[in-house]
């Protein structure tokens, strides 16, 4: 009897703590909707004031969600990341969206709502959560300061989540079905504030590669923003790619001699300008090698590989939502929910990269309402070394100075500073010492610049209308590679797709669809052809980024992994698509 007793205590407290913790959760998630969400007028009638001069409206403020309306997820993928079933097009694994969406909503809660000074425990079995933890002392300290060691407070929290995990465990709960999550609300707000001098160029090439704002979430999600962060696999910039990608891609590592004798680090990933479009690239490469952006995100995270051999378990383990119009998304949905389980003990597909695409979605949505002000975009000119004839940074800046550079918006720092702070600012990727206030170059940062077949091309930032200047005194040792601008990757330059662009379009497409086929390799290794003899004959900046694009693909479709699954997509879909379009023939549209 009395052990009977204490299992109807036990049993009550526990329903209590989630009655309660549901019932926070319930509110914390209304009170986050109306923050963030346009309150709706009211519909009472009420007296008209007394005239008053006419003055023009307020214009309405300009928001991420607002500026970029039209790649939002919501829109682009809206079933999936809105649950709203669609007539026109519906979604063959539909079963599984309740679970996709809860997944949403724990990782929405995680980058928009909690910040970083909390904890939740959820059971993975029901989604249900267990508790609401926070650190309201560490809370305090950072409210008083202003700043924080985000790396302290993630260990305090990792000793804290192992108590409670323990002690969930200890209450009867399986330890495997516990899942914690951490709140970020507060690093992604930081991260989002460090993005806004090129937030605006994000959104712009997102668009021109018809990418949605998911990518624009990578480096949140990846470093909070942080352009020196390095990985224990040694990924690097805010983008994290791995040194063989940023060789590819042209991005250089090299030392240049000062004036005082010492060298100074060049590490041009450090510059957001500089690894934005490789990092844009790749996202595409992997997208249109795996066959849509939501996998495609992903694989960037956990690599094609995984995604090669997830479709391949989904074709084999999935079957009962193998149609005929199954597509990729499908299956990556079947693996973030019902088959989450078995390719944990068979692929390197764990929780990290389970949570990746609800990160970006989370983020998206923690920033989707903030201001946007596009008047903060960094604009410059990316200019490179041309001169064989040495010059040191002190000329550079002497003659800036001769042809008007202090009255030249410099974007990153305010007028009165001097000329070398301001081109420090601007080009972060030199590991150039701070000056003295009121001091001009100092030795020790007065590099010695000259064009040598021994390193790599010397390139670096000056604000708009400085190289103009400057030739117009006669100082010739520069050369004007892009312009950055409220024009950077207009969408005009799609004007520029032919025939063979809209081939890969199609055969991207159907690769969405299960086109994993050996057919299809032999057409992309054609447009591989194809567009490299576009380049040449005309390198402009889309010419050449579509070549990257289909250059990656190509190599990704090269893996062991793609051939696995090559065999098992055409086992397994031959009876449920099309015969695909014989290679002539697509070769002669």
């Amino acid at each position: 009897m009395m052990e009977r007793q204490q299992l109807w205590r036990t049993g009550l407290v526990v329903l209590l703590v989630a009655t309660v913790t549901a019932s926070f959760t319930h509110w914390a998630i209304a009170l986050w909707r109306y923050f963030t969400l346009p309150t709706p007028a009211s519909s009472a009638t009420v007296p008209s004031p007394a005239p008053k001069p006419t003055t023009p409206p307020a214009p309405t403020p300009l928001t991420l969600g607002t500026y970029a309306a039209d790649l939002h997820p919501d829109v682009r993928y809206g079933p999936y990341f809105t649950g709203a079933a669609s007539a026109t097009d519906p979604i063959v694994a539909a079963p599984l969206l309740p679970a996709f969406q809860a997944l949403l909503t724990q990782y929405t809660l995680r980058q928009a709502v909690d910040d970083n000074f909390t904890i939740r425990i959820y059971d993975s079995r029901t989604g249900r959560e267990l508790i609401r933890y926070e650190l309201t002392d560490w809370r305090q300290r950072y409210d008083e300061q202003g700043k924080m060691d985000w790396d302290a407070v993630d260990r305090v929290r990792r000793e804290i989540t192992r108590n409670l995990l323990d002690d969930f465990a200890a209450r009867g709960f399986a330890r495997s079905a516990l899942q914690a999550r951490w709140g970020r609300a507060t690093q992604v707000q930081e991260a989002f504030q460090r993005a806004l001098p090129y937030l605006e160029y994000e959104i712009r090439l997102a668009r021109s590669l018809n990418l949605s704002l998911l990518s624009t979430a990578v480096s949140v999600v990846e470093t909070f923003n942080d352009d020196r962060l390095v990985s224990p696999a040694g990924a690097r910039s805010r983008y994290q790619l791995m040194p063989y990608l940023l060789r590819q891609y042209g991005i250089h590592h090299y030392k240049l001699p000062t004036a005082y004798g010492n060298t100074l680090q060049v590490a041009e990933e450090w510059h957001p300008l500089l690894v934005m479009e490789p990092a844009f690239l790749v996202m595409r490469g992997y997208t249109n090698a795996v066959g849509h952006e939501i996998p495609g995100l992903s694989a960037y995270h956990t690599g094609p590989a995984n995604l090669f051999r997830i479709y391949r378990a989904f074709l084999t383990e999935g079957t009962r939502y193998l149609q005929a119009g199954t597509t990729v998304v499908d299956a990556y949905i079947w693996a973030l929910t019902e088959g989450f389980a078995q390719l944990t003990t068979n692929t390197s597909f764990r929780n990290y990269s389970r949570g990746y695409v609800p990160s970006l979605y989370g983020t998206v949505r923690a920033l989707e309402h903030l201001p946007l002000d596009t008047s903060r975009t960094v604009q410059a000119e990316l200019v490179q070394v041309v001169a064989q004839q040495p010059f040191y940074l002190s000329d550079l800046l002497h003659a800036l100075r001769q042809a008007g550079g202090d009255t030249l918006n410099w974007c990153v720092a305010p007028k009165g500073t001097s000329l070398y702070h301001r081109f420090r600012l601007l080009n972060p990727h030199f590991q150039l010492p701070p000056s003295t206030a009121g001091q001009g170059v100092p030795p020790s940062g007065d590099i010695r610049f000259a064009r040598s077949a021994q390193q790599p091309p010397i390139r670096f930032f000056l604000p708009l209308g400085a190289v103009e200047r400057l030739q117009a005194m006669g100082f010739t040792g520069l050369q004007l590679l892009r312009r950055y601008d409220h024009q950077t990757y207009h969408p005009a330059e799609l004007q520029e797709a032919t025939n063979w662009d809209q081939t890969y379009a199609l055969l991207v497409e159907d690769i969405g669809h299960f086109g994993f086929t050996h057919a299809n390799r032999a057409l992309l290794d054609s447009l591989v052809v194809r567009f490299e003899a576009l380049a040449t004959q005309h390198p402009t900046p889309y010419r050449l980024r579509q070549l990257q694009i289909i250059r990656t693909h190509a190599r990704l479709w090269q893996f062991e992994a793609w051939r696995q699954l090559a065999q098992a997509a055409e086992a397994a879909t031959g009876r449920l698509r099309l015969p695909a379009r014989p290679l002539e023939n697509a070769l002669n549209k």
